[in-house]
């Protein structure tokens, strides 16, 4: 039986491409991997951890789910030692710019990375613009609430974009602006609130228009999955 994960890291697992060799940075407990080859999703994974006791709890997660010979431990920073084969990357748990230091620190490590699935918990505009410019593009992205928190997974893909993402797609997400949905609208309907009350205090001219060009933004995005909920 596989092992139970939550909504945010089972949203991860249905985003993996059946048969990948996936490698997890920063795997904490490796409760992802092991969900992954325990229901047969995938056959190899490699789990990498920076830290001692981490790397521990992980080895022993992975030794008790007897999956030692399919799920390598790396005690290793960032994507220095990747395993030959590996073809798919994920990034959860972390600020994006912490993904972005360490996908920038080892480039050359991305040569036969095919698909690059991120979980920022900050920065998602840099992280879109970031990965974009490495020459991958946002194939899927999904957001989820969990414990009243919102998370965007990004997966990218390898390929070339026709143009740059613009500021409304690095916002919010292509894939997420496209298929809107409810937890979207919940999502839009609180940073309109949150704007509101940062539009309504003491705040310097040019914070002001910045914060009311995003306003905007949001306010249009609001518009149309409210029309999209009218039309169903």
């Amino acid at each position: 039986m596989a092992m139970k994960l939550s909504k945010r890291l089972m949203t991860i697992a249905e985003m993996v491409d059946p048969g990948s060799y996936i490698a997890d940075i920063g795997s904490d407990h490796g409760h992802l991997p092991i969900y992954l080859v325990q229901s047969g999703k995938i056959e190899w994974a490699q789990a990498v951890e920076n830290k001692m006791g981490p790397y521990l709890n992980l080895k022993q997660n992975v030794d008790s789910a007897k999956l030692s010979h399919h799920i390598s431990i790396t005690l290793g920073d960032g994507i220095t030692s990747l395993n030959g084969g590996v073809d798919t990357l994920i990034l959860a748990g972390m600020g994006g710019q912490l993904a972005i230091d360490i996908l920038s620190a080892h480039p050359e490590q991305l040569l036969n990375i095919q698909t690059i699935i991120i979980d920022p918990h900050r920065d998602l505009m840099k992280v879109r613009d970031y990965v974009s410019k490495l020459g991958y593009i946002i194939y899927d992205e999904r957001m989820v609430k969990e414990d009243r928190i919102y998370y965007s997974i990004i997966k990218f893909t390898k390929g070339r974009l026709d143009r740059p993402y613009n500021e409304d797609e690095l916002r919010f997400g292509p894939k997420i602006m496209e298929n809107r949905g409810d937890i979207y609208l919940s999502y839009l309907l609180e940073q309109k609130k949150k704007l509101n009350a940062i539009l309504n205090g003491a705040i310097s001219k040019q914070n002001r228009a910045r914060y009311l060009a995003i306003y905007r933004s949001v306010a249009a995005q609001i518009q149309r999955c409210e029309a999209d909920k009218e039309e169903r």
